[in-house]
């Protein structure tokens, strides 16, 4: 299993290079967090990247409640109007991220990005946590696809490294190879799956 991690980590780099599109926006919603955070429970910015990239691919309806206690913890208390810059702020990273997806170069990296071997474990935690709040829309069409595609994003977050298909998976450091490094390709395959109308 160590190899398979050693892998992930060995390709942070490269796959942050294409997946993680930072502007000031990015730098916005860390300040934010910082400040309004105000527990362990709180998402680190790039978990909100993933969080905000998630719902850009696939854009569903969820409560606010639900938002705030998937990125502050249930027990965080935000003002009305800490809650609207939050929301506002939100809803211009995801806008961004969607124009991203459009862009010839695809998904792309404006600045530097920080030497941490953990980010992309926090990215892909954050784009499962927004998975899993509208789990069976993502489903709606497509389901086998989609369900394929969301594997190397899975295996990333380390959040099934206890499941067995997954610890078997580990063990494989070519499969890790193979999968790791598809993300960015997986990204850009399951937004043209929600967004390119069904041909009749």
């Amino acid at each position: 299993m160590a190899s398979g991690v050693a892998t992930i980590k060995r390709y942070f780099f490269m796959i942050t290079d294409w997946v993680i599109y930072m502007s000031s926006t990015h730098l916005v919603i860390a300040d934010f967090l910082k400040k309004r955070g105000s527990n362990e429970e709180t998402m680190e910015a790039m978990e909100l990247y993933g969080f905000c990239t998630a719902m850009a691919i696939c854009p569903v309806k969820c409560k606010q409640t639900q938002i705030l206690e998937s990125v502050f913890g249930e027990e965080a208390e935000l003002s009305i109007s800490d809650t609207d810059r939050f929301f506002q702020i939100l809803g211009q990273l995801t806008s961004e991220l969607d124009r991203s997806f459009n862009e010839e170069e695809g998904i792309q990296q404006d600045i530097n990005f920080p030497e941490d071997t953990e980010s992309l474990a926090d990215w892909c935690t954050g784009f499962m946590t927004a998975h899993f709040l509208a789990e069976e829309q993502w489903f709606v069409r497509h389901e086998q696809e989609v369900s394929e595609l969301l594997l190397p994003v899975m295996l990333a977050s380390g959040l099934f490294d206890d499941e067995p298909d997954f610890l078997e998976m580990l063990r494989d450091e070519k499969l890790v190879d193979d999968m790791v490094t598809q993300i960015p390709e997986v990204l850009l395959e399951l937004y043209l799956l929600f967004h390119t109308t069904d041909e009749k």
